[in-house]
């Protein structure tokens, strides 16, 4: 009976130490689980911050876009109204050239008509009554020729003035235009740096696996706005196929529509994403910055704001359902509520949403539902 209380005795610390090792490998693996939480929360975190950053840097990027394309317009306008009223500028001067020689061969007539018929009036004795009405008939028509040249003289200052007024509008518009350059520059070099920041962090976010739950969080926040859309425009008596009656319904434009902008297609609609798991409900095409983008078809705007992921978002509503909607863009030329028509201007195509190459983001849902582009854009 000695040795097996013997063998029970030496054993019991053994495994008191074995249970004691593993305890503390637990606690050891608990702990590194709190780190990972935590290191992973912190991700979500900076990764909201950075979101938040990067839809007020692109949102004022895009306005800084639109102030200059206006800014261009405007000195476009007046340089044209500059253009005109030098033309008629020299037309006025060519028109005084001709009075101003007019005249002066009028005074040497007069003159000489005057010199004669006093020599006639002192040497034949002529009527001096009709050597007056001759000078006075040619001092009326010196005066009115006179007139002429003053009012001439009159239109040519006011045009110079003018003249002076557009310059000086004109140096004003450009010297906003550039102090709005150097900001765009500015905000665009931050944005880049930003962009840089929120790759690493998606890139880490790839790593600890988190890279599948952002794609599907940003489906599911997309699901719920154009959810949240339809309900709005069902309440809505208006309609868009109400106030375009001259368009076609859209279920009848399959294959009829072209696409929002012309370029390659860059991530075709149902293609696997990145991690192999989740499909483009899309099409991304290529574009340079800037490059206008058009409606595909006449409808409401019932969304126009910057959007997780999608950057500045323009939705279309084009009735019985359906909507188009265009992301990634530079600016946005349009505001919710507003009618637009097939092939209208919208936005200009960039690169927000922290994208890192530029052009537009190109969907059409039904219900709520992907449908392929494709089959419905001319190829």
């Amino acid at each position: 009976m000695f040795v097996p209380v013997f063998i029970y005795l030496i054993s019991f610390p053994l495994y008191a130490e074995d249970l004691e090792e593993k305890s503390a490998e637990l606690d050891s693996v608990r702990h590194q689980i709190e780190d990972v939480k935590t290191s992973m929360e912190k991700a979500r975190l900076e990764t909201d911050a950075l979101q938040t950053e990067l839809k007020k840097n692109e949102t004022s990027a895009g306005n800084i876009t639109l102030n200059i394309r206006e800014i261009e317009r405007q000195i476009q306008q007046r340089n044209e109204r500059l253009n005109q009223l030098n033309d008629r500028k020299s037309v006025r001067e060519r028109a005084l050239v001709k009075q101003k020689q007019a005249l002066s061969q009028q005074i040497r007539s007069a003159y000489m008509v005057g010199k004669n018929d006093y020599m006639k009036l002192l040497l034949n004795q002529e009527d001096p009554a009709r050597v007056g009405r001759a000078l006075a008939y040619y001092d009326y028509h010196n005066q009115a020729r006179a007139q002429q040249i003053n009012s001439v003289n009159t239109e040519i200052e006011t045009i110079t003035q003018l003249e002076n007024t557009i310059k000086r509008e004109n140096d004003a518009l450009f010297k906003l235009k550039k102090n709005q350059l150097a900001k765009e520059r500015e905000i665009s070099q931050s944005r880049r740096e930003r962009e840089n920041i929120l790759a690493k962090l998606l890139n880490e976010l790839e790593k600890q696996g988190l890279e599948l739950q952002a794609l599907q969080q940003q489906e599911q926040e997309t699901k719920n706005l154009l959810e949240k859309l339809t309900e709005e425009q069902a309440r809505d008596d208006r309609g868009s196929v109400a106030f375009f009656e001259d368009i076609p319904p859209f279920n009848s434009l399959k294959g009829k529509l072209d696409w929002p902008i012309k370029g390659k297609i860059l991530t075709r609609y149902g293609s696997r994403k990145q991690g192999g798991k989740l499909k483009w409900q899309g099409v991304v095409i290529n574009a340079e910055l800037g490059v206008d983008v058009q409606a595909v078809s006449g409808g409401q705007v019932v969304f126009a704001d910057w959007f997780r992921n999608l950057g500045l978002l323009i939705i279309i509503d084009h009735g019985d359902g359906y909507m188009s909607l265009y992301g990634y863009n530079q600016s946005l030329l349009k505001k919710t509520g507003d009618w637009v028509l097939p092939g209208e201007i919208i936005s200009l195509a960039g690169d927000s949403g922290g994208q890192l190459r530029s052009g537009v983001y190109f969907e059409i849902r039904n219900n709520g539902s992907p449908v392929n582009p494709a089959r419905w854009c001319r190829n």
